[in-house]
C-alpha cells in the first residue's frame, strides 16, 4: 500500500510538472493577464502607445476634434476595461477608460488600494454620501461612489495594458499616428461630456482650446526619457 501510494504521488507531481511546461498559467498572449513577469516588454516588440514622446518634447494641439464610436466601442470589450471613449485629435487617439475586474495586472507602480467606494453596491444604494437621494449627474461617468475603478495617474496603468490598447487601436485604424491612455477620473468625466455632445451630432470644435490644456495637463509635452546627450554621461 505504502509503494503504491509512493508511485501514485510521484505520477501526480510528474503530471503537473508536465502540464506546467507546456501550458503556463502566465502566457504572454493571455488577454487577461497584464501583470506576469513573461510579459515584460519584447526585443522585437516597439512601443505601441505615447511613442512620440518617449525622446522628444511633443504638442498637443489640434485642427480637428472627434469621437471615435468604433474605437471607443473596441476597446471597451477588452479584458480589464469597464468602459472607453477614444477622441480622435486629428491623427492622434486619446483614449480615456474605467478598469473592471476582468483581467489582472491592470494596474501597478505605487498603487496603494483603490479610488472608487463601492460600499453602496451591497446596500443597496447608488451613492453612500446621500443615502436618500437616486440622482447622479448624467455627465459623470464615474463619481468615486459607486461604478468602475479609475486610476489617476497614467504611468500607474502596466505596460502591458497600456501596450494592447495601444496595438488594438491601431490595428483596426492604422492612420493614427500616436495613442495616449489614461483612467484618470477627470478625465473620464471630461470625455463623457464630450461624447455626449458628439452622441446628439453636435461638432466638438468649439472645445478644441480646452481638450488641448486637458492633454497637456495630463500627458505634459516634455521628453519621458531624458535625453542622454544632455545629461553628461549620467543615466536616470
Amino acid at each position: 500500500m505504502r509503494t503504491f501510494r509512493l508511485f501514485t504521488g510521484v505520477l501526480a507531481l510528474g503530471i503537473v510538472t508536465a502540464l506546467t511546461g507546456c501550458f503556463s498559467w502566465y502566457d504572454y498572449n493571455s488577454a487577461n493577464n497584464y501583470g506576469s513577469k513573461r510579459d515584460m516588454p519584447r526585443q522585437d516588440t516597439s512601443r505601441a502607445y505615447q511613442t512620440q514622446q518617449q525622446y522628444a518634447p511633443v504638442s498637443h494641439k489640434i485642427t480637428k476634434l472627434e469621437m471615435n464610436q468604433f474605437l471607443s466601442d473596441q476597446v471597451a470589450a477588452m479584458y480589464g476595461v469597464s468602459s472607453a471613449i477614444v477622441m480622435m485629435g486629428d491623427n492622434v487617439a486619446y483614449t480615456a477608460i474605467t478598469i473592471d475586474s476582468t483581467a489582472s495586472g491592470t494596474r501597478g507602480g505605487e498603487v496603494r488600494g483603490t479610488e472608487t467606494n463601492n460600499y453602496g453596491l451591497v446596500r443597496g444604494l447608488y451613492n453612500t454620501y446621500t443615502p436618500q437621494s437616486d440622482y447622479a449627474d448624467p455627465s459623470q461617468l464615474i463619481s468615486g461612489a459607486n461604478g468602475a475603478e479609475t486610476e489617476m495617474h497614467h504611468q500607474h496603468l502596466t505596460h502591458l495594458f497600456k501596450q494592447k490598447i495601444g496595438e488594438k487601436i491601431r490595428s483596426l485604424q492604422p492612420t493614427v499616428t500616436d495613442v495616449y491612455i489614461t483612467a484618470n477620473r477627470n478625465i473620464v468625466n471630461e470625455f463623457t461630456r464630450l461624447a455626449q455632445q458628439s452622441w446628439q451630432g453636435r461638432s466638438l470644435e468649439p472645445y478644441k482650446g480646452h481638450f488641448t490644456e486637458l492633454m497637456e495637463a495630463t500627458f505634459g509635452t516634455a521628453p519621458t526619457i531624458p535625453n542622454q546627450s544632455e545629461s553628461n554621461g549620467r543615466e536616470y
